[in-house]
């Protein structure tokens, strides 16, 4: 190990080459990195990096849509990459229930009221109402006018056979419409060119979420407005949340007993 002064170039930190470089308190400490991967031993370490990868997974594939990944950069939420924000944006409901309805495709914007999705082995379709119940027509809808992209992110997971191989299926669909108008009475619906029997494995998954949105463009298909609602069960339904359950505390004079959980 060695220790670095900062010259006029700024501080490095990171990983460069083999080198690894690391503040800590105000001075840089380099070290070599090790060609091996860093082995975790127990148990519940290896099933929280396991778990944690699902998060990641997900998130790199939402941020492949090249639309998406705008959208995420306009937003104004903390982190550079637009995976990493999708990320943070996710975690803390995954840490709880892992992918389900509370995780988001989108940052927060105007909410698809009343959001409904239909698939069937040949057809994928959603709709969604700008009109509210007690408000009535929400007038920041005026503002979507085309051209739109309509997207619907299915998660298939929880394989009917144990031995399916394919634990986990995302698929993204974008398609584009150059016309029309949100409706300021009832619902808006769109229906996806599907192929037949193209979801013709459905029937494999116990559990099936949809995540439906709205994106408008201007003339040089750069994003503008977005609105959705989160994940939407298809098939299955949330799982008991994976906190631990805290007990209340015992106290008295002559005893305590108390459990944080962090």
């Amino acid at each position: 190990m060695s220790e670095f002064i900062p010259g006029p170039l700024g501080i490095p930190l990171g990983k460069q080459g083999k080198t690894v470089f690391r503040r800590t308190k105000k001075k840089i400490f380099t070290y070599e990195a090790s060609d091996e991967p860093m082995k975790v031993k127990s148990e519940k370490a290896q099933n929280n990096r396991l778990e944690f990868g699902k998060l990641v997974r997900f998130s790199n594939f939402v941020n492949r849509s090249k639309l998406i990944k705008e959208v995420w950069k306009r937003s104004k939420l903390p982190g550079t990459a637009s995976n990493r924000r999708i990320l943070k944006y996710n975690h803390n409901t995954f840490k709880n229930y892992g992918i389900d309805q509370a995780c988001h495709i989108l940052p927060k914007s105007t909410y698809m009221n009343k959001a409904e999705v239909t698939i069937s082995e040949s057809s994928l379709r959603f709709k969604f109402t700008t009109v509210y119940d007690q408000t009535g027509y929400n007038t920041i809808f005026s503002e979507f006018l085309p051209p739109y992209k309509y997207v619907c992110m299915l998660h298939f997971k929880d394989p009917a056979d144990p031995v399916n191989e394919k634990k986990v299926i995302n698929i993204m669909l974008e398609e584009l419409l150059n016309t029309g108008h949100l409706s300021r009475e009832g619902y808006t619906s769109y229906s996806f060119d599907i192929p037949e029997n193209y979801f013709s494995f459905i029937k494999d998954y116990k559990t099936i979420l949809a995540f439906p949105a709205l994106i408008t463009m201007n003339e040089y298909g750069s994003p503008v407005h977005w609105t959705e609602t989160g994940g939407i069960y298809l098939k299955g339904e949330r799982p008991p949340s994976r906190q631990p359950k805290e007990e209340p505390a015992i106290e008295s004079p002559e005893k305590s007993l108390r459990i944080e959980y962090n």
